[in-house]
């Protein structure tokens, strides 16, 4: 599923740049033959449909090209914060049953030291090769031999109520509908120019960059890190970026940092910030400093993105996170089990092409957050009269650090 959205980029946009670093541009057609080459090479490492592979890269190229390596093979992707330390890489590691792990150099020695705790088979991969066109490889931008695979794709963890986070499980198919959902919510073309600076092991940095740049043959535009604040405005200028999808410190410190000047980002159509609520301050700040408003975005781990607003944001709807994706529905239901009425707070309940159906091996949590078809997601909203939603708060108290979902215990 997610093969055939590459194959469809690479066939329509063979020479345009698929993806823009500071080391590399690369081209659709060239990422479809690393991903094609990287799948061969994984192939001779046992991996197989069904396998989980762990990737432990920062933003790059390479993580593109893992992605639709393991997605070509119909096994499991995990991509794992590169920030963690022994004990949660140990976790993750254990929990996926990973039987690779694609990671950096530089992060192999602790790598090396957690498998060796685990004391299992566990292949470290540190080089994925790049394929370019002057290594003769490639014959074609479409893929004969491809076959489609509807398998589990992907391997995430949502935050657990107890401390422990949950493993969520998407589909292929769930993963493009998600992608499909986006293109037909926010309309992106090929003509797109996506900054890809918030996290691809995040479910927003995966979906909201990754996916939609290559349903429809966008250009990506990866930074590694948000490091250096001005590297990402200069990119923003230089780039011509239309698509900047963001955490609300990002946009916070963008705005507020004053050794970067007033530059308007006369190509940015759209900027929208997901992970945390968006402060007020920081929007208008940006807004006059770069002369581009922020929206709002809201999704989760199970469901993909859910809602965004590309509406009004005057009065009070610059706090909305807007309506429902394109085949996304979103229900408000008091603790009565009543739908709520106008502006009436309950918990958001979405049903969704894209979501999973529940938590690995955690029948309970499954009942209790899937019910009947639909996620209840502990969120707490309310619709205003024009349909848009408002997070108001959560059932159960988390912390937001950076965009990230901590819990207290």
């Amino acid at each position: 599923m997610l093969t055939k959205l590459l194959i469809n980029a690479a066939s329509n946009y063979p020479h345009k740049p698929a993806i823009v670093s500071v080391k590399n541009t690369i081209s659709y057609a060239e990422l479809l033959a690393s991903s094609i080459s990287f799948a061969d090479y994984l192939s001779t490492k046992g991996v197989k449909k069904t396998v989980a592979v762990a990737v432990l890269l920062p933003n790059s190229p390479e993580f593109v090209t893992c992605t639709f390596a393991i997605a070509r093979m119909g096994a499991i992707m995990v991509p794992i914060n590169t920030q963690y330390r022994e004990e949660e890489l140990k976790f993750y590691l254990q929990d996926s049953a990973a039987s690779v792990i694609v990671t950096t150099p530089e992060l192999e020695p602790l790598c090396k030291k957690v498998v060796d705790q685990l004391g299992t088979p566990l292949q470290i991969l540190t080089e994925v090769k790049l394929v370019s066109n002057g290594d003769g490889i490639l014959q074609t931008t479409t893929d004969d031999n491809y076959i489609p695979i509807e398998s589990e794709g992907l391997y995430q963890y949502s935050t657990g109520s107890t401390g422990t986070p949950k493993r969520v499980t998407r589909t292929q198919r769930q993963l493009k509908n998600e992608a499909d959902n986006f293109h037909q919510t926010v309309e992106t073309t090929d003509d797109d120019r996506i900054l890809a600076v918030a996290p691809f092991f995040h479910a927003h940095g995966f979906g909201n960059c990754i996916l939609a740049a290559v349903r429809v043959g966008a250009t990506l535009v990866i930074i590694e890190s948000f490091g250096r604040r001005k590297q990402v405005i200069t990119t923003l200028i230089e780039e011509k970026i239309t698509i900047f999808p963001g955490v609300p410190f990002m946009f916070s410190i963008l705005a507020d940092a004053p050794s970067i000047s007033t530059k308007k980002l006369t190509h940015l159509r759209l900027a929208f910030s997901a992970g945390a609520p968006l402060n007020k301050d920081t929007l208008d700040s940006f807004s006059e400093k770069f002369g581009a408003d922020i929206k709002q975005l809201y999704g989760s781990t199970e469901t993909g993105s859910i809602c965004i607003n590309i509406g009004s944001i005057d009065g009070d709807q610059w706090q909305s996170v807007g309506k429902p994706m394109h085949n996304v529905q979103v229900r408000i239901v008091k603790e009565s089990g009543e739908d709520a009425q106008i502006n009436e707070q309950g918990e958001i309940v979405i049903k969704s092409n894209a979501m999973t159906t529940g938590y690995a091996n955690l029948p309970e949590a499954t009942k209790t957050s899937f019910i009947d078809g639909e996620f209840w997601s502990g969120d707490l909203g309310k619709k205003d009269s024009y349909g848009n939603i408002y997070i108001t708060g959560r059932k159960k108290l988390f912390i937001n650090a950076a965009g990230n979902k901590v819990d207290p215990g």
